[in-house]
């Protein structure tokens, strides 16, 4: 009976819809060696009783014997349980990026790609290639974000500008961005995933500039490189619109210092202007026949890179 049962188990593992590091396939085994036990110990009971031997004494013993030992094995146990609400619950599979938060406190997020979930503990290997042990008890309670799940990922980023940049020089800036991210062609803009581009605020040494956009990626190493094409596209509209970054420092103005890009900022300005006039002035939003019409525009992978001609 016991060969039998973890044959079973051990048949139902070699699927090859079962990783054999996986929660599953953990517990299949535990299964099978608990029915094996069962049935060598009912196929005992059974002979020891046929030669005259008091079995319900026996079993009786048995039951003390067995809660001293759940008793020593609490932790054991405790973290039994936590596989359990784990398997029940199903918030990660073995190869899955996910972030593991103690608490919600930003100052600890450690990510890392599970590796195995078994009947005690769960083993995650962080990215500085460190593997970490977590009992599955405290594994559980954690704040547990499965990455791989995402089915899109967030560019979500702040522009912090110079306070010497004017009135139509940040509206210039802010179309040409809400432009920008229009027209990319792994942006997503539909009407429950805007793009915003908003001026939010006004910093202790810039003026803010808040900028979210989804990206048409699962995968994180394409986030970072589709998010890079963007930022560089931004630095290049920064420019043309006659500003610059602030950062925080004191800046001491002197005589020779040329200041911000005088023919640059008439040239916002004007542009500004002439969509006033032509009531074109894409605030607070562009408006829809714009926006079908630079929609996938730009060109990505940009000129030049080695996929361009792929894409």
């Amino acid at each position: 009976m016991w060969l039998v049962a973890n044959g079973i188990g051990a048949n139902i593992i070699s699927s090859p819809r079962i990783n054999p590091r996986s929660l599953e396939a953990n517990l299949i085994r535990l299964a099978a060696r608990f029915i094996g036990i069962l049935a060598t110990l009912a196929l005992f009971f059974r002979l020891v009783n046929d030669l005259g031997v008091p079995v319900y004494g026996l079993v009786a013993g048995a039951g003390v014997g067995g809660v001293a030992i759940a008793l020593a094995a609490q932790n054991t146990l405790e973290n039994f349980m936590g596989t359990l609400n784990l398997f029940a619950d199903r918030p990660l599979g073995i190869g899955d990026l996910c972030r593991y938060d103690e608490d919600s406190t930003p100052g600890w997020r450690p990510v890392g790609r599970v590796e195995s979930i078994g009947l005690r503990s769960t083993k995650i290997r962080r990215f500085d290639r460190s593997l970490v042990t977590i009992p599955n008890a405290q594994f559980a309670q954690r704040h547990i974000v499965n990455l791989s799940k995402c089915d899109r990922l967030l560019l979500d980023t702040k522009l912090g500008l110079r306070f010497e940049t004017t009135h139509d020089q940040l509206r210039f800036l802010l179309a040409e961005l809400r432009e920008l991210l229009h027209a990319h062609p792994k942006t997503i803009h539909t009407v429950a995933d805007p793009i915003r581009v908003r001026f939010v605020e006004y910093g202790d040494y810039s003026l803010n500039v808040a900028i979210r956009a989804y990206i048409k990626t699962k995968d994180y190493s394409d986030f970072l490189a589709i998010q890079e094409d963007i930022l560089l596209r931004i630095m290049k509209v920064v420019g043309r619109a006659g500003t610059g970054f602030a950062f925080p420092s004191s800046t001491l103005y002197l005589g020779r210092d040329g200041g911000l890009d005088q023919e640059q900022q008439e040239d916002a300005e004007k542009q500004v202007s002439e969509w006033s006039s032509a009531h074109t002035l894409p605030f607070p939003d562009i408006a829809e026949d714009q926006r079908r019409k630079i929609t996938n525009t730009l060109d990505y992978p940009p000129e030049g890179s080695p996929s361009a001609d792929a894409g």
